[in-house]
């Protein structure tokens, strides 16, 4: 029997001695737009590590690290590497706004829905059946909160769902004293038994 041969184990490219790539460039603070003004041209490249499916990226490019550190000494280079460095803290202010208004137009839709439930002589323990009646109206209320909102992103509609479906299954326990709240039924899912299983109709 012959023994299997280790496959062999493929390297990361590394970077050689003397030379940064441009990775390092943009922690050490650069962007791109310094990188043409104070450097232009690479002076090498090396392999690149990563793929995109079976489509290996461009090769790295290389920048000789003493003329890096004689850019970096530059009175100009500091500057506008500042001026970069403000430009970015905008963006990131910028995007935080966005996406704090963002939260606050979801949590005011999520919030507008008030469902009305009619109890109904159910036995205890029927979650599904109480529940049922009030998913098509649910379904309903998204849509056209989807609509008034605009661009509403697949993790957005998601969350939205699932606040709504919160809200209904609040207003489900407010009606029938044995439907488990939703902070209940995250406890019963931490904590129940096997027997418990055979007396409620979870999802």
């Amino acid at each position: 029997m012959t023994k299997k041969q280790p496959r062999p184990t493929r390297e990361k490219p590394l970077t050689p001695p003397g030379f940064l790539a441009t990775q390092d460039l943009k922690e050490r603070g650069w962007t791109p737009g310094l990188i043409r003004k104070f450097l232009g041209e690479h002076d090498d490249t090396r392999p690149n590590g990563l793929k995109m499916g079976r489509r290996r990226l461009p090769p790295v490019k290389l920048y000789r690290e003493e003329r890096v550190l004689d850019a970096e000494r530059e009175e100009a280079f500091l500057v506008g590497q500042a001026r970069a460095a403000d430009a970015r803290a905008r963006a990131e202010r910028a995007r935080e706004e966005r996406a704090a208004k963002r939260a606050a137009l979801l949590d005011a839709a999520a919030e507008s829905y008030l469902p009305i439930i009619h109890p109904e002589p159910l036995r205890k323990g029927a979650v599904r059946k109480a529940r049922e009646p009030y998913l098509p109206g649910l379904e309903d209320t998204l849509s056209r909160l989807m609509r008034e909102i605009e661009k509403v992103t697949p993790r957005e509609e998601a969350e939205l769902r699932a606040r709504l479906m919160e809200r209904l299954h609040t207003a489900l326990a407010a009606a029938y004293p044995w439907y488990p709240a939703p902070q209940e039924k995250k406890a019963a899912s931490r904590e129940a038994k096997p027997s418990d299983w055979r007396e409620w109709e979870w999802d």
